[in-house]
C-alpha cells in the first residue's frame, strides 16, 4: 500500500456524528477525507459515511477516535 493512500478508519451512521468527529480530528491536525458525503442530508443511507485518513496517520487517528469517545479499542480488532 502506498504511504499516501487513504484508508477507512471509521464508518458513521449519521451525518451529524461524522461532522463532530471530523472537527475533532482536524483540531488534532489529522487530515481526513469523508467518503460518501452528499450535500443533501435526506439522500443518506445509514452507515455509509466513511472517515478516511492517510495510511501514515492511521494509528494517530485510531487513538484520537478512542480518546474522543467516537470509538472503542475493540472496534479496531
Amino acid at each position: 500500500m502506498k504511504e499516501d493512500s487513504f484508508v477507512t478508519v471509521k464508518t458513521f451512521n449519521f451525518p451529524a456524528d461524522a461532522t463532530i468527529a471530523q472537527t475533532f480530528m482536524e483540531m488534532r491536525g489529522i487530515d481526513i477525507y469523508m467518503k460518501n458525503v452528499v450535500s443533501n442530508r435526506l439522500a443518506y443511507t445509514l452507515g455509509d459515511i466513511e472517515m478516511q485518513v492517510k495510511q501514515s496517520d492511521y494509528e494517530k487517528a485510531r487513538e484520537a477516535l478512542i480518546e474522543g469517545g467516537f470509538a472503542k479499542p475493540e472496534d479496531f480488532e
